[in-house]
């Protein structure tokens, strides 16, 4: 394998430090000095010095997705992925790719929401000490994405309401955007079905993380 630049060795630093600085105890498990610290945040340490915690990285992600691998597969089947994608907050193409051993290491993100929804589905099951989420967090981020989506779908509605109106004056029905012709109530059936799709979400979601059902 080549060397890297001195330009590929800054930018690899800098995606090292965006991951320490989101798990600061990953430092320590890396192996990088209490008393360098400030050097390390603030300058670029030496191109072995780069690669050596690099791998030390990709082997961290590596085992926790291996133990990961090794606790999905106790609960979750191929024909449930999608159910417990909906609960974990990860897409079930990517479950799958870990539970079959395509995927060996995943990303933090990943790490981090899977190794929450075992921690709550599997008493035995502990997080990483720098796993940075915690229920109360996640939670606040899950269900605020959602509610999101609840309020641009509320948008979506009143958007409705003035064509439905406007369908009524002009005693005609909508076109979409192939200029065919559909029924009145079709945009409402898409929002109920989404508004459907979101609360199935939340409910998933909580009695997982809330009522820890």
């Amino acid at each position: 394998m080549s060397e890297l630049t001195e330009k590929q060795i800054k930018t690899r630093w800098v995606d090292i430090k965006k991951q320490i600085k989101e798990r600061p105890l990953l430092a320590y498990r890396v192996g990088i000095p209490l008393e360098a610290w400030d050097s390390y945040m603030h300058s670029t340490p030496s191109s072995n010095e780069v690669n050596r915690i690099y791998s030390e990285i990709q082997e961290d992600r590596k085992r926790k997705t291996l133990r990961i691998k090794e606790a999905l597969s106790k609960i979750v089947g191929y024909r449930e992925s999608k159910e417990f994608s909906r609960k974990s907050g990860v897409s079930d193409t990517i479950i799958r790719d870990i539970i079959e051993g395509k995927k060996d290491m995943a990303g933090y993100d990943v790490i981090n929401r899977l190794e929450l929804f075992l921690h709550v589905t599997m008493p035995d099951f502990e997080l990483s000490l720098e796993n940075p989420l915690s229920i109360k967090q996640y939670t606040r981020e899950y269900i605020g994405e959602i509610a999101g989506q609840i309020d641009s779908t509320a948008d979506r509605l009143k958007q409705y309401c003035f064509k439905l109106s406007e369908m009524s004056r002009k005693m005609e029905n909508d076109t979409d955007w192939q200029g065919n012709t559909v029924e009145p109530t079709h945009t409402l059936n898409h929002i109920i079905g989404r508004l459907s799709d979101l609360k199935e979400q939340i409910d998933s979601y909580w009695k997982i993380y809330v009522d820890k059902k």
